[in-house]
């Protein structure tokens, strides 16, 4: 048994994002405007999905801890 792992999902929803994004861009070259609107709706139904999962991602991980400056003073110039 697999266990469900938020974060592994939302990077296996950009990948077939990235992927559909694609295949969208080849069909609107290749004037097949059919094919390029069927894809749009897949996209939309992968975004709402992806930002749903970001949203379990945020109430699942704590916040990344800040990031450390050393010599501050020189990056403003003080």
């Amino acid at each position: 048994m697999t266990n469900f792992c938020p974060a592994d999902h939302a990077m296996g929803l950009e990948l077939q994002l990235e992927e559909l994004l694609e295949q969208q861009q080849r069909a609107l070259i290749q004037g097949r405007g059919h094919d390029a609107e069927q894809l749009q709706t897949e996209i939309e139904q992968l975004q709402y999905e992806l930002a749903a999962t970001a949203e379990l991602v945020g109430s699942v991980l704590p916040p990344p801890p800040s990031p450390e400056l050393h010599d501050a003073e020189r990056l403003t110039g003080g």
